[in-house]
């Protein structure tokens, strides 16, 4: 009864993903079609706003310069003629007011608190997700007005209920098959039946959300010891074990989150802890140690940040994953938001919202690099090390590179810091 099953479920999995190559091509046009509209109507606006202004305005940037600088010398000598009748008190209030300037720009130009909420598109391109066109800035012509309700019926009216009810029937199969497979893993001619089961079985899953995933370098595949990669979302789990059979570690969930977890533990030696006890975190710390000594498991996948960055940066990892192991195998993941938004927010939005709006959304489309074992130096401190690994994932996935501690999204910085 299995092989029919299986039979089915892999036509299925080719079907979706065949018609997934075809609605991202089409989806591809509509975005330029609709940048070269934004374009057009923006440059429309520029030539009207000229025209209100008067002929006194030019694009000229020789006339723009010459008018800049000659407005600059006239208030320079306005400068020069006041600052002799200024009293002392008056220059003192000017450098408290520059000081209070540069701190609200500072403030302003913060590079951190940026990383922990979802990031806009680049200038000049729209994917039709905005949910209120009074949220859009800028004037829409009627044809991208008609091509957002469209999307908006397209989206809620069809793509909603199917990808809810597959979504739901993954709660179903999910369970069923891990128990199923469970029962192969005890019998050790059967394990790798058992997770070429489990892989199909997740990348069915993965299909009906649907996530599109590329696989770039999988010669550097990792087989054992430690894999660490950057971290934007619960489904990052989803698409690792898509390509590869991993343990994993992480924070214990309930919910969802907490019957897939519950499933995944049938199959593979996982280790779930409470990130805010003190005891968990050392006790799992051995516990990699003694999985990482046994050669027939499969290797560990961890996230060093500890927390969800919304794909723009990686941040500071935790050192502790470094110091069990002297080898580990990086693992770089970028999404394309043109398709859709991938960060969570836990911090804003419950687990059941943020697959609302995966559901509504176009899809989730996303890059894996798999790069080469990087192998601790000798007298390498474990932070030197994280940091040196984080520095070759933000490098090869194109994103920024920065210091901090992710966890700065849920906790307020201490006044010594």
């Amino acid at each position: 009864m299995c092989v029919p099953l299986v039979s089915i479920g892999l036509i299925f999995s080719f079907g979706l993903v065949l018609m997934q190559n075809v609605y991202l091509g089409l989806l591809e046009c509509l975005f330029n079609w609709c940048s070269r509209q934004l374009e057009a109507e923006r440059q429309a606006s520029e030539r009207e706003e000229l025209q209100r202004l008067g002929e006194g305005w030019t694009h000229n940037p020789e006339v723009m310069e010459k008018r800049k600088s000659s407005l600059n010398s006239r208030r320079r000598g306005h400068k020069s003629i006041l600052s002799e009748q200024k009293s002392r008190l008056c220059h003192q209030m000017e450098l408290c007011c520059d000081i209070i300037s540069e701190g609200i720009a500072l403030v302003l130009e913060d590079d951190v608190t940026t990383r922990f909420v979802s990031a806009p598109l680049p200038a000049g391109e729209w994917n039709l997700l905005t949910r209120d066109l009074s949220v859009h800035v800028g004037r829409l012509s009627w044809q991208l007005r008609v091509v957002w309700m469209l999307g908006l019926l397209f989206r809620y009216a069809l793509l909603m209920p199917l990808r809810t009810v597959m979504c739901l029937s993954c709660l179903v199969v999910v369970p069923a098959s891990t128990a199923l497979i469970g029962l192969l893993c005890r019998l050790s001619c059967n394990r790798r039946v058992a997770k070429w089961l489990l892989r199909q079985t997740l990348r069915m899953n993965a299909n009906c959300v649907p996530i599109m995933r590329r696989y770039h370098n999988t010669e550097n595949r990792p087989t054992k010891g430690i894999c660490v990669c950057n971290h934007t979302n619960p489904l990052d789990v989803l698409i690792l074990m898509c390509d590869v059979h991993y343990s994993l570690t992480g924070q214990r969930h309930d919910g969802i989150l907490g019957i897939f977890q519950s499933s995944l533990s049938r199959v593979s030696p996982h280790m779930w802890f409470n990130r805010r006890i003190p005891g968990e975190r050392e006790a799992l710390g051995e516990a990699l140690r003694q999985h990482m000594q046994s050669p027939d498991k499969p290797p560990i996948l961890l996230f060093p940040e500890g927390t969800c960055i919304n794909n723009t940066a990686v941040m500071q990892f935790k050192k502790g994953s470094f110091a069990v192991s002297d080898v580990v195998y990086p693992v770089a993941i970028r999404y394309d938001r043109r398709y859709g938004e991938a960060y969570w927010d836990s911090t804003r939005y419950s687990m059941f919202r943020y697959m609302l709006m995966l559901v509504t959304s176009w899809c989730l489309s996303c890059d894996i690099w798999y790069l080469p074992p990087m192998i601790r130096d000798p007298g390498e401190s474990p932070v030197r090390f994280a940091n040196r690994v984080k520095a070759a994932i933000a490098a090869r996935a194109g994103l920024d590179d920065l210091p901090w501690d992710g966890n700065l999204k849920r906790w307020c910085p201490m006044r010594d810091w």
